[in-house]
Parts: structure tokens; C-alpha cells; sequence
């Protein structure tokens, strides 16, 4: 198994997948969106670039021709500009379906399937709708909500009814709010609390909810600046959790899932070492850029964590790019 095709190989986690794959001794066959851009080193050492939309099928067929393996990261997180939600949903289940049914025609000769969803299908956003418990773990009742997430959730059940068919085999991904670039530094800040509060008033399933109509961004919001960080607790004085993956960890989580036979047929969370509290992120982004933190209790808690024990157990998952690493490589650049 040395020949793997990458879907969607210049996006935020395909780039990184190719680049980890080519480091590993793999050859590499990268599929990429027309006039999408693809680093010219990536591309220099691919064998093979392929240039296509995968809702055309014939594209999927071209594409896993000749390869042992398919890492499929492929997807859209929101409609392009002037795309209908219908279409968006389509662009995702469509691109699945048949990229898994070309990988189902060959699965004489496709050793894998490695399938990247999204922890949404649970969803893991308590401001969304309340959690069953935490951490949420791959036995947890899958409710998406969204276009996005709804479309992630069929993706899932089209992979298992083709290899259930055609006896493919493959593994599904669950990556956890995926981070690169400085991502990770606005993440922890009084604006991204104030939006997770204001999402969660408007849905009266989600944790943050409050019955009697309290806006409870509005103190913070006008006392604080909206990039300044926040230690934000509730009224126990237990912090806010997240739990944000870098995403160089998802793209080993993948090589994990493409090398691992106790992949076949499972499905694995994909997140950071553990989740990190906000006043310890606030603590380290602000010895780091001097920003200042503003310190706010609540009467609800927003945790947003995903355990991925079971990935460490079964396939070697060893994610190892902790807050303090992730704010290091957002302030020094080092990953795009």
C-alpha cells in the first residue's frame, strides 16, 4: 500500500495529509478543485495531480486509478459565494458518494478507504444542543444539526452502505473544530465568547440557553475589548473547556487510520491531547503576546471537548500539539 490518493489535496488538512504521506515514503496522487492553488513542492513531488470537481463521477474513476489507498478530505464547511444551502449539501453528499462508489468498484485493489467527517455529526457544540455528557466519545447519540453537519452524518452512512455492498474497506474520521494558521489565537478572546453566547440564546436545546431571555454577552461586551482574551468561569468557578485540534494532528490521524488494520470498520475522534481550559489558554497567548485578560463569570458552562481514547487505544493516535505549541506556531508563522 504505497500508492494513496488524497481528495481535496490543497485544502487546510489535504495539503498537510499529502505533506505527512510524502515524508512517510508514500507516493502520492493529489486531487484537487480546477484553479485551486497547490503548494509547488507538494505538487513536484506528487506522481500524479488530477484537476477536477468530485460530483462528476467520472472524475472519482479517474482519480482512484492506479492508487492502493484513498484518504477522501474533500468537502465544503460553508457554501461558496452564491451557493444555495441546497447546493452546498449536494456538493458534500455527492462528492462522497461518489468517490466511495469508484473506491467500491475497485475493492479488489483499494486497500482503504480513510473517510474524514466531523465531530458535528454528534454535534460536540453545546451551544448548539446540550450534550448527552462529556466528553463525547463515538458512542454518543449523533443529532446534527445544520446543513453542514447533516450532510457529514450521510456521508458516513453512504461510505458504510458501499463498503457493506462491495466489501470496501475503510475507517471514518471525527475531527474536532480543526485549527491552522492563527485560528487558534481567536479562539479564547471576549469576541468568540460573546458569539458562542449569542448562537446559544438561539437555540433553546443548546447549554448556554437562558429561559427568562438574559443576554449575557451584553455585560462583557461593554466592558471589554473584543480581542482582549477571557478567563471566562461559570458560577462554581469551573472554566470553560475546548477542545480545537491542530491540524497537523488530524493529518496523522489519517496516516494512523490508513495504517492501522484495527481501522477497518471503525469510526475514531480526532482531537487535541486533551481538552484546555480558558483561563490557562488565556494565561499562555498572553505571556506570549501581551494581550490582556479579562477575568467573567456565568451562570452556564460551554464545554466543547471530543475524546479520542479510543483512537490513542486502537490505531496509535498521538496527537502532540498542545495549546502552547499551537499558539507558538500561529505567532511564529510556521504553519500555514
Amino acid at each position: 500500500m504505497k500508492r494513496i490518493l488524497v481528495t481535496g489535496a490543497a485544502g487546510q488538512l489535504g495539503r498537510h495529509v499529502v505533506a505527512q504521506l510524502l515524508e512517510s515514503g508514500y507516493n502520492v496522487k493529489a486531487l484537487i478543485m480546477p484553479g485551486e492553488i497547490m503548494d509547488e513542492r507538494l505538487k513536484s513531488e506528487c506522481f500524479g495531480i488530477i484537476e477536477g470537481n468530485l460530483i462528476e463521477y467520472e472524475v472519482a474513476e479517474n482519480a482512484v486509478e492506479g492508487v492502493d489507498a484513498v484518504i477522501h478530505t474533500a468537502n465544503l464547511v460553508s457554501p461558496l459565494r452564491g451557493m444555495s444551502d441546497s447546493e452546498f449539501f449536494s456538493n458534500n453528499v455527492l462528492s462522497t458518494y461518489n468517490i466511495a462508489m469508484a473506491c467500491g468498484k475497485r475493492a479488489d485493489k483499494i486497500s482503504r478507504l480513510v473517510h474524514v467527517s466531523s465531530s458535528a455529526v454528534y454535534p460536540n457544540d453545546s451551544h448548539i444542543i446540550a450534550t448527552c455528557y462529556n466528553p463525547v466519545d463515538e458512542l454518543h447519540p449523533k443529532r446534527p444539526v445544520g446543513t453542514y453537519a447533516i450532510s457529514k452524518l450521510v456521508g458516513e452512512e453512504i461510505v458504510t452502505s458501499i463498503a457493506r455492498g462491495t466489501k470496501l474497506r475503510f475507517s471514518i474520521l471525527r475531527p474536532s473544530g480543526i485549527c491552522s494558521g492563527d485560528a487558534i489565537l481567536h479562539r479564547w478572546t471576549v469576541k468568540f465568547v460573546c458569539t458562542i453566547l449569542r448562537i446559544g440564546q438561539q437555540h433553546p436545546e443548546s447549554a448556554l440557553f437562558m429561559p427568562d431571555g438574559t443576554e449575557l454577552w451584553q455585560e462583557i461586551e461593554s466592558k471589554a475589548p473584543p480581542d482582549a482574551l477571557c478567563a471566562i468561569y461559570d458560577l462554581e468557578g469551573r472554566p470553560w473547556l475546548q477542545q480545537p485540534v491542530d491540524v497537523r494532528d488530524v493529518a496523522h490521524g489519517c496516516i494512523c487510520a490508513l495504517e492501522s488494520e484495527a481501522a477497518i470498520g471503525e469510526a475514531f475522534n480526532i482531537s487535541a491531547p486533551r481538552a484546555i481550559p480558558f483561563d490557562e489558554a488565556a494565561r499562555i497567548i498572553s505571556e506570549i503576546t501581551g494581550k490582556p485578560i479579562v477575568e467573567w463569570r456565568v451562570p452556564v458552562r460551554w464545554v466543547f471537548d471530543l475524546d479520542n481514547t479510543k483512537a490513542k487505544a486502537m490505531i496509535g493516535y498521538r496527537p502532540k500539539f498542545d495549546i502552547e505549541q499551537m499558539v507558538k506556531s500561529a505567532i511564529q508563522g510556521t504553519l500555514p
